[in-house]
């Protein structure tokens, strides 16, 4: 027997054609959502691969920081020693030098000259003394200037007062230091 098809056969090839379609559009979707995600995937591993080295280099920035904020705190205690020493090698080379300096204006003082003040400050000697008169100072004043170790000396005061019923001169004078020049002189060494 003979069998007749009664459903239409391009209906029938129409629907399978839709289903194949259907299959091929879900297949076509579920690949793209693979690729989507593994892009994903990818994208947000390097993305927390960058953060951290970020996270690294943070770090290491900060490390760094307080490396360098240690160096700088050496250096300013460095220098505030530096200058520590260079004041005492200072006072060390000024010392020789200060005591020939009064070693010198002992043996230049002359007997009628008795002084009641001495002061040094910036390379300078301030003498107020007392003397019989004018002669006098004016011959320690000549013995100063011959000698290498102070300059050209200076009267700043000149008074004449009764001391126990006797006339003397009051006077001051202004005597500047060429220490530097002496150890020059002696090349460097005091």
């Amino acid at each position: 027997m003979m069998r007749i098809n009664l459903l239409p056969w391009r209906e029938a090839r129409r629907l399978q054609r839709q289903r194949d379609l259907i299959a091929m559009l879900v297949g076509v979707a579920l690949l793209a959502c693979g690729i989507v995600f593994l892009v994903h995937t990818e994208i947000a591993n390097r993305i927390e691969f960058q953060q951290e080295r970020n996270e690294y280099l943070r770090g290491e920035i900060a490390r760094l920081k307080k490396a360098a904020e240690e160096l700088a705190e050496l250096q300013k205690a460095k220098a505030r020693l530096v200058d520590r020493i260079k004041v005492i090698q200072q006072l060390q080379a000024s010392r020789p030098g200060m005591v020939r300096m009064l070693d010198e204006l002992v043996r230049l003082l002359p007997e009628d000259i008795f002084l009641t003040s001495f002061k040094t400050a910036d390379k300078r000697v301030t003498l107020i003394g007392t003397a019989r008169n004018d002669l006098i100072i004016s011959e320690f004043m000549r013995l100063i200037r011959s000698s290498s170790l102070f300059g050209e000396p200076v009267l700043q005061v000149i008074q004449q007062k009764d001391v126990n019923n006797v006339q003397a001169r009051v006077f001051e004078l202004n005597i500047p230091l060429k220490l530097d020049v002496e150890r020059e002189d002696m090349g460097g060494k005091t």
